[in-house]
């Protein structure tokens, strides 16, 4: 799972494959171009963590071009942002078509997901939740799914740190955090775009041949495998009930909820859950879930990427529209998305 870490000194940003030298002492680090995986050297133990910090692209979320607006306290404080993905894969997008909404739920605060989180921390939650899916059906009545994710510590960086014999950056000492599944170093709640009803996946076709019919809410449940456990969302004790759920599979899970009001459901990052929801969610959206070897042989949705010029542009101009109609939405419900207070 190494390789889905990365890390900046400011000038650099690789990724870091740790070579132990022993079970409980600090290893050397090769240095990985994250673009052309080109290998930029070996750095010895205990300078890793002095020069290299775990890159957060969720640092400064207001300052995104995909920036839509946050939840605040009654005093103003912000708890949680909200964000489109920059790469909307939803349905029914390609160079001819408009994207579905994709938007991310970002702790403002911590970075280690719902299990750590405040009551008031997960009232802004549900307050967010619940005007994405407003959104979302009036976006041609579109429905809600919500995957979340959270992280055990990242023990190897932890280590070097210990090597070292200094705190992590800014010397809070708090572990750095990561979950296998997430590209970056900041849980977030995932809002998925479900389309009402069956449709075709026009971006598929065009790669395909072949008309693909993705299937839309009807491709989601309620529940989920043996491995996954149910929590109650609403209650006051959200956040030690899915540390406590997450205890056994080191600390590191992903949550899924159909809608804001179906069952919470949480269950590990690697396991039979998380394939099942990643064969849903591609059945929805007409796309491909295949095991991925970066995790593992897990199950793993096939996202189009943003390589192809025209596609970029397509997501560009799919992501400038969303947040115009987000704003649009907001304005028409008297709201200001940049001060959503909590409910």
């Amino acid at each position: 799972m190494r390789r889905l870490w990365t890390y900046s000194d400011g000038a650099l940003t690789v990724k870091g494959y740790r070579l132990p030298a022993g079970p409980a002492e600090a290893g050397s680090w090769v240095l990985v171009d994250q673009s052309t995986g080109n290998v930029h050297g070996v750095v010895p133990p205990g300078e890793f963590s002095r020069r290299f910090r775990p890159v957060d692209l969720f640092a400064d979320v207001p300052g995104l071009a995909t920036y839509l607006g946050t939840v605040t306290a009654s005093d103003g404080t912000a708890l949680v942002d909200l964000v489109l993905d920059r790469n909307p894969f939803m349905l029914a997008n390609g160079p001819q078509r408009a994207a579905r909404p994709h938007a991310l739920i970002v702790p403002r605060s911590h970075r280690d997901g719902w299990s750590s989180a405040t009551a008031q921390e997960l009232r802004a939650c549900h307050t967010a939740m619940t005007l994405v899916a407003a959104w979302y059906r009036s976006v041609d009545g579109g429905h809600a799914v919500f995957c979340a994710n959270d992280s055990a510590p990242n023990l190897d960086y932890l280590r070097d740190v210990e090597g070292a014999g200094e705190t992590l950056a800014g010397g809070s000492g708090v572990a750095v955090t990561k979950n296998p599944r997430q590209e970056v170093q900041h849980a977030h709640l995932h809002a998925f775009y479900a389309e009402r009803a069956r449709t075709e996946n026009h971006e598929s076709t065009a790669l395909e041949g072949h008309p693909v019919i993705a299937a839309g809410h009807r491709a989601f449940s309620a529940a989920l495998g043996r491995d996954a456990v149910r929590v109650e969302p609403d209650s006051a004790r959200l956040a030690a009930d899915v540390s406590g759920a997450a205890r056994p599979w080191g600390g590191s899970y992903c949550s899924y909820q159909l809608g804001v009001d179906g069952p919470f459901w949480v269950m590990p990052a690697l396991g039979p859950s998380m394939d099942e929801f990643n064969r849903r969610l591609a059945r929805a959206d007409g796309l491909k879930a295949e095991p991925d070897p970066n995790l593992g042989g897990a199950v793993n949705l096939v996202r189009p990427t943003l390589a192809d010029a025209r596609r970029l542009h397509a997501a560009q101009r799919a992501t400038a529209g969303q947040r115009a109609s987000f704003e649009t939405f907001t304005a028409q419900h008297g709201l200001n998305p940049r001060s959503l207070e909590i409910n």
